[in-house]
């Protein structure tokens, strides 16, 4: 029989097969043609992605890799630290009534025993300092509450983020209580406050019972400014603010403004920043030495974990590690002792040892790290001390490496918008999360690893000058505090508008 035909196929008698034709296929002009495939919507950016993350995602990944190692289209992570990040995504803010200009230059977290009529208490207390020249301790649990002349200051949300309206009642935030007037009055603005031993991260140093923390003040008019130790070991409840001389010791008072200072985790050594230089001062003997001099004034500074490098940052935006065990030529400049621990203490002029002085800061400028603009915020990693933080006024925020200072930053961390303002800096106990706050009144936290932004909003119409983020998210008899017992984590925030308190949830 005939071979049969088929629509666009012809037959080969001598390979006895079918092959299609070369022409078009019959019926081909009348089919509609096919529509062009959708365009692709284009990707959220980090912060909605994050949003996206459900933790049913995070619990299947959790089945797949354990707590191992999680890949992701761009990096690898933990399976904790992917819960951090979904957490720090959606965080809750509140801020404090009644806290204008209490918490614009500084803020600290301490352990204290406090004097109750029922005997010691153990207790959380937030150090608070401002450009008026005064401290005020806030009660962060019930040791302090409802005592004489203390008062009670109530939280209100200020940014919840969409879907957790009902945190904010189901879980509202605790109330903390401050005496009616400053713990301590000064005559100049703060510089700093920071607690002995906070360059450490472990448990030993975060739940002392007994904690001391170094004051600094900038100095104003013809007097320079000063240092100060803050004792917290037994606070009198009941005289609260009565008895700051007894808890606030000067160890010094000096010729020149001091911007900035930072104390070691021993407590012997304490560095300050000046407008010409950086010193040394040794607390066991009161001597006062010369680590390097500049004509840019120093405005941060940071111990390194092991203490022996201090990093040095300079209006000129240049960043100087400094080795605190090397011979300094011009040591020692003066001597700090109860006799004159109430005047001034004078240091050298920049002409003593000049030739000396010019060997040394020419060693050290071939280790000098450069940042666009001047150097506000030093944060060193005590997971490993080479790594260490940095933001200038123009709103870069860099990762360094002391092994390659050469090559300049490891990792950035873009989205700031910053001119003339500090920019604080602050890292979560993990180390994982960097938090900050720019001149647009953003507050942003990205992951110190990949330089990925996951936090990104305008929280309040304030400029964040202040941060703190605790060391530890337990009271001091291991138990959840007031303010750990509903959310993950928490960091203090300051401003002129008041205190502020941000939460995962």
């Amino acid at each position: 029989m005939p071979p049969k035909e088929l629509p666009g196929f012809y037959y080969d008698p001598d390979k006895n097969r079918y092959f299609p034709t070369k022409g078009r296929i019959p019926g081909a002009a009348n089919r509609p043609p096919r529509p062009p495939p959708p365009p692709a919507e284009p990707s959220p950016p980090p912060t909605e992605r994050r949003k996206r993350t459900r933790q049913s995602e995070l619990l299947h990944a959790r089945e797949m890799y354990g707590g191992g190692v999680i890949f992701s289209k761009n990096n690898k992570s933990t399976f904790k630290q992917q819960c951090q990040y979904t957490q720090a995504s959606q965080p809750m803010v509140w801020k404090y009534q009644g806290t204008t200009l209490v918490a614009d230059k500084a803020l600290e977290e301490l352990h204290a025993m406090v004097q109750t009529p029922s005997g010691l208490r153990e207790s959380k207390l937030l150090a608070t300092g401002s450009t008026n020249g005064s401290i005020r301790l806030f009660g962060l649990g019930t040791a302090l509450e409802n005592f004489e002349d203390e008062m009670e200051f109530l939280p209100q949300p200020v940014w919840t983020p969409l879907g957790k309206q009902k945190a904010a009642v189901n879980s509202p935030l605790a109330n903390i209580w401050s005496s009616e007037t400053a713990f301590s009055n000064f005559s100049s603005s703060i510089s700093c406050i920071k607690k002995f031993g906070h360059n450490f991260h472990d448990a030993a140093s975060a739940n002392s019972s007994v904690q001391r923390a170094l004051v600094a003040t900038l100095g104003s008019g013809g007097s320079g400014g000063s240092v100060y130790i803050m004792d917290m070991s037994t606070i009198d409840s009941a005289t609260v603010s009565r008895n700051a001389h007894e808890r606030i010791e000067r160890v010094a008072s000096f010729d020149r403004t001091v911007w900035t200072a930072d104390c070691n985790s021993d407590g012997t050594q304490v560095v300050l920043g000046t407008n010409t230089g950086a010193g040394l001062l040794n607390l066991e003997t009161g001597t006062l030495s010369w680590l390097y001099r500049c004509k840019s004034d120093i405005l941060s500074q940071q111990f390194v974990h092991s203490g022996n490098v201090v990093l040095c940052g300079l209006r000129n935006g240049s960043i100087v590690p400094v080795d605190v065990r090397e011979r300094h030529s011009n040591q020692p400049t003066g001597r700090s002792s109860p006799s004159t621990a109430r005047g001034t203490v004078p240091m050298l002029s920049a002409r003593h040892n000049a030739r000396g002085r010019n060997q040394a800061d020419k060693a050290k400028s071939s280790r000098v790290i450069s940042m666009p603009s001047a150097v506000c915020s030093l944060v060193s990693l005590s997971s490993d001390e080479h790594y260490f933080l940095g933001s200038s006024m123009d709103g870069s925020i860099k990762l360094f490496d002391l092994r390659l200072i050469q090559k300049g930053a490891i990792q950035s961390y873009a989205g700031h918008v910053n001119s003339h303002n500090n920019l604080p800096l602050v890292v979560d106990p993990s180390e994982t999360l960097l938090m900050s706050g720019g001149e647009d009144c953003t507050v942003r936290i990205w992951s110190i690893k990949t330089g990925e932004q996951i936090f990104a909003k305008s929280v309040a119409d304030t400029l964040f000058t202040a941060l703190c983020w605790p060391e530890s998210n337990l009271d001091l008899d291991g138990s959840s505090s007031l303010f750990d017992l509903n959310h993950s984590w928490g960091a203090w925030m300051g401003s002129r508008d008041g205190l502020f308190y941000m939460h995962g949830t």
